[in-house]
């Protein structure tokens, strides 16, 4: 398994079932935005992640996953108070719209759509990771981006 870089490094857990998605996401935000990201081929493998890292400080969640959606697994994680209290990305080729409802009433924190968003240096991506981060509390794991 994946251990932190350092103590400052915001450890952040893709939930991506994409062999080729997962890496290039998690290849941009170690590359360009300093986060350290461990990867879940599915929620199965996210919730044994989840237990066995206690560093996590946010969740980037793929929608469309093979055995449930995003908005399904993030639901998972509301009887569980630690695990509950990480804040959540949900990531979509979908229109945001008709799924936004439902994921903020599971928890869901930010929206980034891929088609815009999950290509080149992914800044946006980035900046919505660094925003939750400091709305929950974490602001020394935060980045600080300014120029988003």
């Amino acid at each position: 398994m994946n251990s932190p870089m350092t103590n400052t490094t915001p450890h952040i857990l893709l939930v991506e079932d994409s062999r080729f998605m997962a890496t290039h996401v998690a290849g941009t935000l170690r590359e360009a935005h300093n986060f350290h990201v461990t990867i879940a081929e599915n929620s199965e493998e996210a919730h044994d992640l989840l237990a066995a890292y206690a560093d996590i400080v946010c969740i980037v969640t793929n929608h469309q996953l093979h055995e449930k959606t995003g908005i399904q697994f993030a639901a998972s994680l509301t009887g569980d108070s630690e695990k509950s209290s990480i804040p959540i990305i949900l990531l979509t080729g979908k229109q945001l719209e008709p799924i936004a409802a439902k994921g903020l009433k599971v928890g869901i924190d930010e929206f980034v759509y891929k088609g815009d968003y999950a290509t080149g240096n992914m800044d946006v991506l980035a900046n919505r990771i660094d925003v939750v981060i400091r709305a929950h509390g974490d602001a020394d794991m935060a980045h600080g981006y300014t120029e988003h």
